[in-house]
């Protein structure tokens, strides 16, 4: 195998004889012109801008939202304590009523016994 590619290896290899042309504009304007380096850096500033300015508005929309939400529940937390003081009045009211049932059930049971 070693001797397949001895007989058939090139010698030397070719060494280019300068280096790729980064001029802006490229005068063949081949298949694989590649656009202006000025022309690319300006669409992806662009897209760069326009992306923040996207994302600026996204964060402000969002802390509105937060601030309305904010704002919604702390209305939620003092309807609760409201709801809660409510309930413990209802349950005092509750044991009231039950208490003065207990006693009148005792009163009418003593009175049936009698």
């Amino acid at each position: 195998m070693n001797d397949i590619y001895q007989a058939n290896a090139p010698e030397v290899f070719p060494v280019p004889q300068e280096q790729p042309n980064l001029k802006e504009e490229s005068p063949d304007g081949g298949i694989l012109k590649n656009p202006p380096v000025k022309e690319t850096v300006d669409r992806w500033k662009k897209e760069v801008l326009d992306r923040i300015q996207y994302l600026r508005e996204n964060l402000e929309l969002a802390t509105q939202e937060k601030e309305s939400l904010s704002q919604e529940i702390e209305q939620l937390h003092s309807e609760l304590a409201a709801s809660k003081g409510r309930i413990r009045e209802l349950e005092a009211e509750l044991s009231e009523a039950l208490d003065t049932f207990n006693s009148l059930l005792n009163e009418v049971s003593r009175a049936l016994e009698s």
